[in-house]
C-alpha cells in the first residue's frame, strides 16, 4: 500500500511540474487590483525596477497607467540594451562603459520617452484579439507601429503523451525592418535576402495581465531595450 501511495504522489507530483512548465510565466495570470505603474513597482522580484528608473526620469507615470496596453520590457532587457551600447562605444575605446547613469546622462527626457513609448498602446490588446498572421498596431511613439501575433508552438517540450497532445500559444510582439518576413529554409527572412533588414521579433514571457487601467504583457528578457540589434 505504501508503494502504491508514493507512487501516486510522484505522478501528482510529476503532472503539477509539467503543467506549471507550461503555463508559467506563459499564458494569461489574471486581475490584479492595482495601476499598471503600482503593479510593476511592487513586482515581488522587482522585475522592473530599472525599468521604471526610466519611466520616472521621464515623466511617464501618467502615460503607463493612460496606456490600454503595455508591452513591457524588464529589467534584462534595459541591460542588454546598456551592454550593447557599451560595446558600441569600446570599439573606440576599450576603457569606456556606458551604464543607467550614461544613460541618462547622454539620453534627454524626449529621448527616453521616444524609446519607452514605442511599447504603448491607446487600445487593448488582448490574446483573443490576435490571431497567427496578426495585426499591425499604432504605438504611442507616432513614428513606430509594430505588428502583434498569436502563434502556435511548433516545439515538442511541452508536450506529454496522453496528457498534453497540443502546445501553448504564445504572443510575438514584431518590429518589421524593411518588408515583413517569410518563412524560407525554416527561418524567417526579409524577402530581399539582406540580413540587416531581419525584423526584430520578441517572444513575450508573460501576456494576458489586467490591471485597474490596463492590460501587460512582459517582454522575454532578452529582448533589447528600444528595438536596438
Amino acid at each position: 500500500m505504501k508503494k502504491i501511495i508514493f507512487l501516486t504522489a510522484v505522478i501528482i507530483g510529476f503532472l503539477r511540474v509539467v503543467k506549471d512548465d507550461v503555463i508559467d510565466g506563459r499564458l494569461s495570470i489574471g486581475y490584479v487590483n492595482m495601476t499598471t505603474y503600482d503593479f510593476l513597482k511592487s513586482h515581488p522580484q522587482h522585475l522592473f525596477d530599472t525599468t521604471l528608473m526610466i519611466i520616472d526620469k521621464a515623466g511617464l507615470k501618467d502615460k503607463v497607467n493612460a496606456a490600454k496596453t503595455f508591452f513591457v520590457p524588464t529589467n534584462y532587457s534595459i541591460r542588454n540594451f546598456l551592454l550593447s551600447k557599451q560595446q558600441e562605444i569600446r570599439k573606440q575605446n576599450e576603457k569606456l562603459n556606458f551604464n543607467i547613469d550614461s544613460l541618462f546622462k547622454y539620453y534627454t527626457p524626449k529621448m527616453l520617452q521616444d524609446s519607452m513609448s514605442v511599447y504603448f498602446f491607446s487600445g487593448r490588446i488582448t490574446r483573443d484579439d490576435l490571431t497567427e498572421a496578426g495585426t499591425i498596431y499604432q504605438t504611442e511613439e507616432p513614428s513606430t507601429k509594430l505588428l502583434a501575433t498569436l502563434e502556435q508552438s511548433t516545439s515538442n517540450d511541452y508536450l506529454v503523451d496522453g496528457i498534453i497532445s497540443q502546445g501553448p500559444k504564445f504572443i510575438y510582439l514584431t518590429k518589421i525592418i524593411g518588408e515583413r518576413d517569410i518563412m524560407k529554409n525554416g527561418s524567417l527572412n526579409d524577402p530581399s535576402g539582406n540580413t540587416k533588414l531581419n525584423d526584430i521579433r520578441v517572444l513575450c514571457q508573460t501576456t494576458g495581465l489586467l490591471t485597474n487601467t490596463g492590460v501587460i504583457h512582459v517582454l522575454n528578457n532578452t529582448h533589447i531595450w528600444a528595438f536596438r540589434r
